[in-house]
This record gives C-alpha cells, structure tokens and sequence, in this order.
C-alpha cells in the first residue's frame, strides 16, 4: 500500500504533467498567433503588403453567387466563410502581381483563388481560378489542387492532408501564369498558348487581362480557412466604385 507522501508525489508528477502540455498548447497557439497575417523584413524589403490584417475584411467585398449565401468571416485571425455560395473579391483590380497565401482544408472543402477576375459572371472563366480541394494524394488533373482550372493541369498535386497549412506563391506577370505549392512549382503557363485555345468556357487567351483577387466559398465541403495573404503589386487597374454610405 502506497504512503501518504508517495501519493501526493504522485499527484503533484500527474498535476505537473497536466500543467506542462496546457503550457506547450498555449505557447503553440502563440507561437501561430505571431506568425499569423504578418510580413517578413524581407517581404516589406521586396514590396508585399499584407491582403488581409486578420481582424477586417478592410480591402475586400464579397460578392453572391447564391441568394443563401453566408457572411465571409474572421475567426481566431483565420478569414473564412460561414456558408458558401459566393466570392470575395478584392477591392481593387490587378494586372501583374505575386500572390502569396496559406490555406487549409477539413473533410470535403472545395474552394478555389480567382485571378484577373471580372465581378460579373463566373470568376472561374472570366479570369482564371486555382483549385483548392480535399484531394492529398490523388492524381493531378485539370479539376484537381493546383490546377488552372478547367485549363492546366499542375505538374503534381502537392495537396496536404486536411487540417494541414498550405503555402502558395502564384505569380502573374503579362502573359505568364507561375505557381509554387508547397514548395514546388507546379505551374508555367502561356496564356497564348493555342494548347489552352480548348479550356474549359473559353481560351485563356481570351481571359481579360485585368481583374480581382479571389477566394472562393463553395456551396458545400468544409469552409477553407486563409492567412498570410499578401501581394506585391507589379501593375494595377481601377477597383470597384467607392461603397455607398450606409
């Protein structure tokens, strides 16, 4: 039978352990929590700025595609969506930018980052969009992760597991299409290219030239999550008309 003093040393060994791994789940999430939506000497050296201050949506509108859409949100300094059906679109249009960003996934998410879109019709086909899906380990293809959409098919499909962040750098220089996932770039695309004449809607040759910045909210799957979107800005266009006073 154990003594009074060894079952309190007991304890205390099982109180501290306790004590222990709250400290390192909180020093964690801290740890994130710095690094979260901030810019590198680096990167401010090189010209990015951030697309998202991980407390607003300051800098974006979001636009239905169906009437029960939900609201985009920012949770714990994560921008994601409550119910999809739409697109948030950046407030101004870019010609020639690096997009950087990191995503991650849950159980079946679908989403997808619109370039040079249009704010009217499908900002998949007016511009072009990256596909983002809960697809770690299958086989590339022109619908998979890391796709131009309906056009290109990425070199792999460097998808992580859900749950699991993601990092994407996505350069889009004149007629050129460039992206790195993960690491790895999976992207080079000419835009003239006449093997793109038969993308899907149209050819990217006829994509227009200058357009919005988007994510996309998916009607279904686990809403992605975002942070860390920033942008150095190479050429411009006009962005939306200023919003109406409320």
């Amino acid at each position: 039978m154990p003594t009074r003093r060894q079952t309190s040393e007991f304890h205390y060994g099982k109180l501290g352990e306790m004590v222990v791994r709250v400290l390192v789940v909180f020093l964690g999430a801290v740890c994130v929590g710095w690094g979260a939506n901030s810019l590198s000497r680096r990167e401010r050296k090189e010209g990015y700025v951030l697309l998202f201050d991980g407390k607003s949506l300051r800098d974006w509108r979001s636009l239905k595609q169906r009437p029960d859409a939900g609201p985009w949100v920012v949770r714990k300094r994560l921008l994601t969506w409550k119910q999809g059906g739409s697109w948030l679109a950046t407030e101004h249009k870019y010609d020639d930018f690096v997009l950087r960003l990191e995503y991650r996934t849950g159980a079946q998410s679908n989403s997808g980052i619109f370039l040079r879109s249009a704010p009217a019709g499908n900002p998949a086909f007016s511009g072009m969009e990256l596909q983002i899906l809960s697809d770690h380990g299958k086989p590339p293809g022109t619908h998979s992760t890391g796709s131009l959409y309906g056009a290109v098919a990425p070199a792999r499909n460097m998808a992580k597991r859900d749950g699991e962040w993601n990092k994407v750098e996505v350069s889009v220089i004149q007629r050129r299409v460039a992206a790195i996932w993960n690491g790895e770039k999976i992207l080079d695309v000419n835009l003239d290219d006449p093997e793109y004449a038969a993308a899907q809607e149209r050819p990217l040759a006829e994509r227009v030239p200058s357009g919005h910045i988007g994510l996309q909210a998916y009607s279904s799957g686990t809403p992605v999550q975002f942070r860390n979107v920033k942008i150095k800005v190479l050429r411009v266009g006009p962005g939306f008309p200023p919003k109406k006073p409320e």
